[in-house]
């Protein structure tokens, strides 16, 4: 009788320790089931950000092109708008000559056409 509380405390102890060895194996397979998950997640995380620069460098590679494109228009639009210029005074000119000509030429047919 004198030994029941020692085995009474070594079956408590035993049956903890059994338990407490199956909780440390579960909290062992979750520890390594979020570190897994932790892993993942970060190697998402860096190839997001891997995506975001390549991004970003397309957009400043565009943003400069489109500059490019847009300098090249506008002198252009404005090499044309001098050639309009030009041929808008030669239509003037050849509507000034028209008119001193057709009235030369309505000056002929009065004078030899009676």
């Amino acid at each position: 009788m004198k030994f029941l509380p020692f085995i009474h405390a070594s079956l408590i102890g035993t049956s903890l320790l059994l338990v407490s060895c199956d909780r440390q194996k579960q909290l062992l397979r979750e520890k390594e089931r979020l570190e897994a998950e932790y892993k993942q997640s970060v190697e998402e995380i860096q190839a997001i950000e891997q995506r975001i620069l390549a991004l970003g460098s397309q957009v400043a590679t565009a943003s400069v092109t489109l500059e490019r494109q847009a300098t090249t228009a506008e002198q252009k639009a404005a090499h044309l708008q001098a050639e309009v210029a030009k041929l808008e005074a030669g239509v003037k000119s050849l509507e000034d000559a028209a008119k001193e000509f057709g009235s030369k030429v309505d000056s002929y047919k009065a004078k030899y056409l009676r």
